[in-house]
């Protein structure tokens, strides 16, 4: 069963846009970062956890589909589904999409693997991990 879509919502402010005035390509990966953060907050979950877990997750993987510019002032907001794929590892597929009109902006498709904190090794997924989220 999909889990439920989480939603953040930001103002795209002007240090984030380029010479050419739309947002720098690399600056989408920051914003799906600040939304994973939120839809941690959202379903309980904060930084204290992991070091209480002694685990955290790791971007492995980033794939971003640009479709169109997003410039300073516009509404944007990050829409993205989690699943499981494995015992280590999750991945979250984001829409980004300009509020009102609801124009696609860009989807970025990311992997994570749960490492420990100390040595960096893979270890499982913690289970309130996985229970936050529906998994």
């Amino acid at each position: 069963m999909p889990v439920p879509a989480l939603t953040s919502t930001l103002r795209v402010r002007s240090c984030d846009v380029d010479s050419f005035g739309h947002v720098n390509n690399a600056v989408y990966l920051q914003y799906c970062e600040g939304a994973r953060n939120d839809y941690m907050l959202e379903r309980g979950l904060t930084f204290a956890d992991f070091e209480r877990w002694q685990a955290g997750p790791v971007l492995t993987r980033a794939q971003l589909e640009f479709k169109f510019p997003a410039r300073t002032d516009d509404q944007l907001a990050i829409r993205g589904n989690i699943s499981l794929i494995g015992r280590t590892r999750f991945r979250i597929q984001h829409e980004v999409v300009r509020i009102p009109d609801g124009t696609h902006v860009c989807g970025a498709d990311l992997h994570f693997a749960f490492v420990d904190l100390t040595s960096g090794r893979p270890v499982r997924v913690p289970a309130k991990f996985l229970a936050a989220f529906e998994l």
